[in-house]
């Protein structure tokens, strides 16, 4: 069974929700009960960076609570992610194997075979099932194919559609994953309804007339599959408010360099020798893992100190795809491929010039740079520069930063 479903099976009753109170403590909201911390069923306590998503909890609390026990609703989605995903146990990755095999959706395409237990032609719900299940496969194409040029495969003898599942997955954030496992585990609908929901491929409605057209749900149960996809959602968008929102190189540029924000001119080309150095690539590869380890930050490659336009074509790649692909190669082997999901690259026209951005979130748990030939090094951000730290230094860093790690 879905660890999340199993995790709703936990006694959680909070006496005199009326009682719940916020209060603001290192730029962080705490949850009391009276005077008392409020706790998860693990005994975590409620800190949240979102002021937002604090007041969704106590609310969330405080409105028929005896509705909302072992019911998709934010605090269980608080809890489990604080319970179980930042010790860091990821359920879904230890059943990936089985969540492939099981889902419908990898089979028609990975094998071809349909094996949806639809409606039939002589069934009322026929047409609707017919016309549900036929959007969704499209938007199951659109995702692979939108998907396909903005992430770079790895060599692998998996199938391609189940490898882009797996690297989908990595790349979402904690709390993304969360929502997925939730809406799995409460609908028992795998794998890649809840994933290209969570993603934007498709939209709430779609996801619940998919369950039915499958004969996950019955149709009777639209509106508390909508409910749970609201409240999931709700849950996400909350959280948003810690996010920084994207935004293109020509907002981010005139702003000029920061402590989240660095330029780069080139990856590995040394404008004044006129040829390949190490030591460029090693300065691109530093400032992103004194983004991982700090505050997250964007890393623009392809922009001179003054912010005006160099573009990545200095660099003498055939084309973009070989710029990314020795990139993502760089990061894989000099900061480690765990690093990934908390690393997204695009690239972007500026001037008729092309400028790769990087952008970093704060990784959970201490990242290094191992280049070789170099002696192994600890980044973090100070201002608008990427300084080395003594190995004491680093150590308290660490144990101030990651806890977990």
């Amino acid at each position: 069974m879905n660890v999340f479903a199993e995790y709703l099976k936990k006694k959680w009753i909070t006496e005199n929700p009326g009682m719940l109170d916020i209060t603001r403590q290192d730029q962080k909201f705490r949850i009391f009960l009276e005077t008392v911390p409020l706790l998860t069923v693990g005994g975590n306590v409620f800190v949240c960076e979102s002021e937002r998503l604090a007041r969704l909890l106590v609310t969330d609390m405080m409105f028929m609570p005896a509705q909302l026990e072992n019911r998709l609703s934010a605090r269980w989605l608080y809890g489990f992610q604080k319970d179980v995903f930042e010790p860091g146990n990821d359920p879904f990755r230890n059943e990936w194997d089985q969540l492939l095999a099981l889902d419908p959706f990898v089979a028609i395409k990975t094998t071809g075979r349909n094996n949806f237990k639809s409606f039939g032609p002589e069934e009322e719900l026929f047409p609707f099932s017919f016309i549900s299940l036929s959007t969704l496969i499209r938007s199951v194409n659109d995702f692979v194919a939108s998907s396909m040029s903005m992430i770079i495969m790895d060599d692998t003898d998996m199938h391609p559609f189940a490898e882009l599942l797996r690297l989908t997955y990595d790349q979402l954030r904690a709390e993304q994953k969360v929502v997925v496992q939730a809406l799995s585990g409460v609908h028992d609908s795998g794998l890649v309804l809840p994933l290209i929901l969570v993603t934007g491929v498709i939209s709430p409605v779609e996801y619940a007339k998919g369950l039915i057209s499958l004969k996950i749900c019955n149709e009777s149960l639209m509106p508390e599959i909508l409910l749970d996809v609201v409240r999931a959602l709700d849950y996400l968008a909350c959280l948003e408010q810690r996010i920084d929102a994207v935004r293109p190189a020509t907002a981010v540029i005139p702003e000029g360099e920061n402590d989240t924000v660095e330029f780069k001119s080139t990856l590995r080309w040394d404008i004044r020798a006129g040829k390949t150095n190490a030591s460029v690539e090693r300065a691109s590869l530093k400032t992103i893992a004194a983004f991982l380890n700090s505050a997250g930050g964007t890393l623009l490659i392809g922009v001179r100190d003054d912010g005006t336009i160099e573009g990545i074509e200095s660099d003498k790649f055939v084309n973009e795809d070989k710029f990314l692909l020795h990139l993502w190669s760089l990061i894989r082997s000099w900061l480690g491929r765990e690093v990934s999901p908390y690393i997204r690259t695009l690239t972007e026209k500026v001037d008729d010039k092309t400028v790769c951005l990087v952008r970093c979130r704060q990784s959970n748990r201490p990242v290094f740079l191992r280049q070789p030939g170099n002696e192994e090094a600890f980044y973090i951000r100070v201002g608008p520069s990427s300084n080395a730290m003594e190995i004491s230094e680093a150590l308290k860093y660490i144990a101030d930063h990651f806890p977990a790690g």
